[in-house]
């Protein structure tokens, strides 16, 4: 996550180098700074940045410089010395989120344990340090689920409506900020627009909640609001994307494009309404990187950076051997005919060349056109018409050189009368490189040179085929048809890509 909020103010900075004159003058700083927690110096062996996060809130700053002033004798410039290598990083305690089905959303960092809206639980851990529930509808507010997280010492909190329902806990109102020992839990109204479903008067809330610099934001019941436009610094967000009451997967996507989290996962769906292939949809129309959880499935913030929409991605950057890689997942291919590793000859670090005879490579991985949105990308150099970059096993040929005059095509297409190849005015055999692409939205294609869109049509419900992909061969292996040239970095995702 690093220094994703940006650096501190001028002055806390400015206020910093006064504590290091205060220091070394020998002054006491007790006074300016208040009380101190009980120091531990860092191990000089093994220093981390969690060993300078003296008052846990997940962030370096100068509030950890004043601690460690405050204690000054017990640490000494080795502390300091660590304290200045991690000054504006965060401090590294993993959050883990969890998934429990259709709007529930389970919390863990460190002690805290945090359940929103606890609905069908399995299990009775009896583990909750805090229960948030967005709203009264039962499906949120299950108070035998409740009953299974809840210990002697849980905190509840909820809209006003729910605590006087439920006989105790802190409400909290749209807008409104509460600070739970570290944690800052918001409120963010949560209400249709277009459906009568959850009224705005109701001042029903979605929740943000902030664990030192990270925050997490479980929508709850809700349509694209003004409320939900103006939030700003999100790291992950649980979206609402089964329909009916709620946003459907195209408003939730929509949403992303105001949010801008660094991870988005749709929910309200698999049990009261919306299905897997909702979630599915919204994961390829969003402007972010999303991911479809499966029940249960648990999430690190040391893997929200990672783009959960690749499906496979060969970088063809090995230097031997006749496997390349696939460094999404284990559908590795198998080269075939003797295609030569060129490790410092690719666009992006090695790549594949292909003697454009027999050559070619071949994965088990399936993508089948007709189940979704998918993007494929793919570096090229060489070539000459009638050649492929990439098929499906007797299939289709999804990216190749038109066989007229080298241009970028594609023969991947409907499945009925109306279904034809589209083929570019953009010659790709030229001998430089090229970054070429095919996207799918589910209505359209689109073919991509170089990140600019380079021909568009509508063509929806493509022909299905639950084969294997060949790189640098046509979908039959037909003579004339293998990639004379070099290709590099390969990526498939399923979403909609625009570069």
């Amino acid at each position: 996550m690093g220094t994703k909020r940006g650096l501190l103010p001028r002055l806390e900075i400015v206020a910093a180098l006064v504590v290091v004159v205060l220091v070394l003058a020998g002054l006491q700083v007790d006074s300016v700074f208040g009380q101190s927690s009980v120091l531990t110096t860092v191990d000089p062996c093994e220093p981390a940045a969690a060993d300078m996060d003296f008052n846990g809130d997940e962030w370096i700053d100068f509030v950890d410089f004043a601690h460690l002033a405050q204690s000054w004798q017990a640490a000494d410039f080795n502390d300091l010395s660590v304290l200045t290598k991690y000054w504006l990083q965060e401090a590294g305690r993993p959050i883990y989120i969890t998934w429990l089905g259709h709007a529930s959303v389970k919390i863990v960092w460190m002690d805290e344990v945090i359940y929103v809206d606890p609905y069908q639980l399995a299990d009775s851990p009896h583990d909750a340090t805090l229960i948030l529930v967005t709203h009264s509808h039962s499906d949120h507010y299950s108070p035998s689920d409740i009953a299974k997280v809840k210990n002697a010492g849980t905190r509840f909190v909820g809209p006003a409506d729910v605590v006087r329902t439920y006989g105790s806990g802190q409400s909290l109102a749209p807008g409104q900020t509460i600070q739970i020992d570290s944690l800052a839990i918001a409120g963010v109204a949560m209400y249709n627009i277009t459906k009568t479903n959850h009224p705005k008067s109701s001042n029903w809330v979605g929740f943000v909640v902030q664990i030192g610099r990270r925050r997490i934001y479980v929508a709850g019941d809700t349509d694209l609001t003004p409320e939900m436009k103006a939030l700003t610094d999100i790291d992950v967000v649980f979206l609402p994307a089964g329909g009916t009451y709620t946003m459907a997967a195209a408003e939730a996507a929509e949403a992303t494009k105001y949010l801008k989290p660094t991870l988005a996962i749709p929910y309200h769906w698999g049990a009261v309404v919306g299905t897997k292939a909702d979630a599915e949809r919204f994961v390829a129309l969003a402007s972010c990187n999303a991911k479809v959880m499966a029940k249960g499935e648990t999430i690190s913030s040391n893997d929200w950076d990672k783009d959960f929409t690749i499906a496979a991605y060969w970088k063809l950057d090995e230097s031997a051997g006749v496997v390349a890689r696939d460094s999404n997942g284990g559908n590795h291919a198998t080269l075939n005919g003797g295609p030569i590793w060129q490790p410092t000859g690719g666009k992006v670090g090695g790549a594949l060349q292909f003697d454009g005879v027999d050559d070619y490579a071949n994965t088990p991985f399936v993508l089948n056109p007709s189940a979704g949105a998918f993007s494929i990308f793919a570096w090229v150099k060489g070539g000459a018409a009638g050649q492929v970059i990439l098929s499906q096993q007797n299939g289709a040929n999804w990216l190749m050189a038109d066989a007229s005059d080298g241009t970028l095509s594609t023969e991947l297409k409907g499945s009925g009368r109306t279904g034809k190849p589209l083929k570019s005015p953009v010659v790709i055999t030229d001998g430089e490189w090229h970054r070429v692409g095919l996207v799918a939205d589910g209505t359209n294609r689109i073919l991509y040179v170089d990140d600019v869109q380079a021909v568009k049509d509508s063509q929806s419900a493509l022909a299905g085929s639950p084969t294997g992909l060949y790189i640098g061969a046509g979908a039959t292996l037909a003579p004339g048809a293998f990639w004379s040239g070099l290709i590099d970095d390969l990526c498939l995702y399923n979403k909609v890509v625009r570069p």
